[in-house]
């Protein structure tokens, strides 16, 4: 069910319906031209998380029912439960013609959801109603329920992006492995819920008083190197989910490699000095440093520690993971394209 599918951001372009007036570039293969040819989808999945932590289902629907009625366009609904096969939910909406899958939730539904539409060759979109939405503000999609609609279903452009693959699930923006994933993890979700951002830096607080470092195998492209940090983390989106502040000022979603930003802050000081170095972009050589993946990278640190990927819990210990360039096309704003963090 999690196999790669090669080969898929070209496979639905030609499941597309184009307008009469532009049948001729169903012939054009290029991503360029396949993000400029008028994106006429027809039939929309969306995959909703009523658990997320800004999730208003009934006005998420009653909103896209009633704009996909007036475009004429076909909408089916799938609310999440734990339960759930998604593979097989989604390979049915696929079979009835599904040709864009929406994820509707915070950065880990994204994640599940972008894993399908990658292994079934189909176009992704996104509304944002998570906690931190990572992904949405790097790639300025509106945080409104009404404007994300407006972009999905008629607005957007289709933009190539990477994807970091982990035991063949997909991931969009971090992967990491210390700290900040024991942050996250320990955080409650009904506090992440109720409270936001805030709840992972009440959380924090707490935890940075503590001294914690470890030892990390690193091999990054076939290169081994060993590494005293708090935490990894690989990224392939900048953004922290906190306005303003970046892993760093030079990671891109569509440059075809990932950046593993390795920390190694281990007292509440050293914290203070590496938050001010990201408020004011500049860089901190003794608590920061940056290792670039072009094709894959194994990390391995003690085994109890927690791995977290977009904001899921995926493993302990150790991973490894592959890059896939422009492996999805994703819906966003067509002055996307003029975003810095796309270029």
């Amino acid at each position: 069910m999690n196999q790669a599918h090669e080969g898929s951001y070209n496979s639905y372009m030609t499941t597309r319906v184009v307008p009469p007036a532009r049948a001729q570039e169903t012939e054009c293969n290029s991503r360029t031209q396949a993000s400029d040819a008028g994106l006429a989808f027809r039939n929309y999945f969306f995959v909703i998380n009523p658990a997320s932590g800004s999730a208003n289902v009934e006005r998420l629907q009653s909103y896209v029912q009633e704009k996909a009625g007036r475009l004429g366009k076909t909408v089916n609904f799938h609310r999440l439960q734990p339960s759930d096969d998604l593979p097989c939910v989604m390979e049915e909406a696929a079979r009835n013609g599904a040709e864009v899958f929406v994820a509707a939730g915070g950065d880990g539904t994204l994640a599940a959801v972008a894993t399908e539409a990658r292994r079934l060759g189909k176009a992704f979109g996104v509304i944002p109603s998570g906690t931190a939405n990572v992904f949405a503000a790097e790639h300025m999609i509106p945080k409104g329920i009404e404007d994300a609609v407006d972009l999905v279903l008629e607005d957007g452009a289709l933009e190539p992006v990477d994807l970091v693959v982990v035991d063949g699930k997909t991931f969009l923006c971090h992967v990491s492995v210390g700290t900040y994933s024991w942050i996250t993890t320990t955080t409650p979700q009904h506090a992440k819920k109720r409270f936001g951002r805030i709840a992972y830096l009440w959380n924090a607080v707490k935890l940075l008083f503590k001294e914690r470092i470890w030892t990390f195998e690193l091999e990054v492209d076939g290169q081994k190197m060993m590494r005293r940090a708090s935490t990894i983390m690989v990224t392939n989106a900048g953004s922290m989910g906190a306005t303003g502040l970046r892993w760093g000022d030079n990671i891109r979603t569509n440059d075809g490699r990932l950046e593993i930003c390795i920390i190694r802050a281990r007292n509440f000081r050293h914290y203070l000095s590496l938050l001010w170095s990201l408020v004011t972009r500049k860089p901190h050589h003794p608590l920061k440093e940056y290792a670039f993946v072009q094709r894959s990278a194994s990390i391995k640190g003690p085994a109890h520690l927690p791995i977290r990927a977009d904001g899921e819990e995926i493993g302990y210990g150790q991973f490894h993971l592959r890059v896939e360039k422009h492996g999805l096309g994703v819906l966003m704003p067509p002055d996307a394209r003029q975003n810095p963090n796309l270029h």
